[in-house]
């Protein structure tokens, strides 16, 4: 081997050397400024998006994209199991409009295998009301069949719609809400499986409170109260 060539090889060695020491290395920034993050495992499985409103993506199935129109409201982040598959996520938003009308809230929710959120922390406010609460659902075990329910979304027939719905695994209800309601009252409030409230714990600003029993048609049937 001349001399040049030595030269040359030896240089292309410490030049390896250093890429591949230094590709263990993690990168530091003190400012980033980006639209949207995907965070992924080594065999490329999407785990974690970051979005500003702009960019914030639709929903995904077991690593396919599905379009949500309706999400680009609020900025966000989402969370995606080891299949690729959304599990929960978190967004918030909050504006005036031209009228001065005010649009602000945020949600952080944790779905289901493979269905919609069981646990869901709400805060809203419309500039005249505003709510927070904690909020458990059942959900179906079945996970979500996206095509089979952009076809039951065609059917006209209501009945028809709502049973192809089920079945593509639409489903279930809030089970428990614990919080402020838009009259500011503290509220506990127990539904059944169709989420009809049965039993309400409720505590007025002022201090009166009372637990109230309710039939399947929202009607009290019973109220007890601190005089009795």
């Amino acid at each position: 081997m001349g001399f040049a060539k030595g030269m040359l090889v030896g240089g292309a060695l410490v030049a390896a050397t250093v890429l591949l020491t230094g590709a263990g290395q993690p990168t530091r920034f003190k400012t980033i400024d980006v639209e949207r993050i995907n965070v992924r495992e080594s065999d490329g499985t999407l785990r974690f998006v970051l979005a500003s409103r702009d960019a914030f993506p639709g929903s995904f199935d077991r690593g396919k994209e599905i379009p949500r129109p309706d999400r680009k409201h609020a900025a966000g982040m989402l969370f995606l199991n080891d299949e690729g598959t959304e599990n929960g996520g978190l967004i918030w938003a909050g504006k005036k409009n031209a009228a001065g009308e005010v649009n602000a809230g945020a949600s952080l929710t944790f779905d289901r295998y493979g269905n919609d959120q069981t646990v869901q922390l709400l805060q809203t406010d419309n500039g005249t009301h505003d709510g927070s609460a904690l909020i458990f659902s059942d959900r179906p075990a079945t996970p979500f069949d996206h095509a089979a329910i952009a076809r039951a979304q065609a059917l006209t027939d209501p009945a028809a719609r709502e049973e192809a719905m089920k079945a593509a695994g639409i489903g279930g209800a809030p089970r428990l809400f614990v919080g402020r309601s838009r009259d500011r009252n503290a509220v506990v409030m127990l539904q059944d499986q169709a989420g009809r409230p049965r039993l309400i714990m409720s505590v007025e600003p002022d201090g009166g409170s009372a637990i109230l029993f309710l039939n399947d048609k929202g009607e009290i049937v019973r109220r007890i109260s601190p005089d009795g």
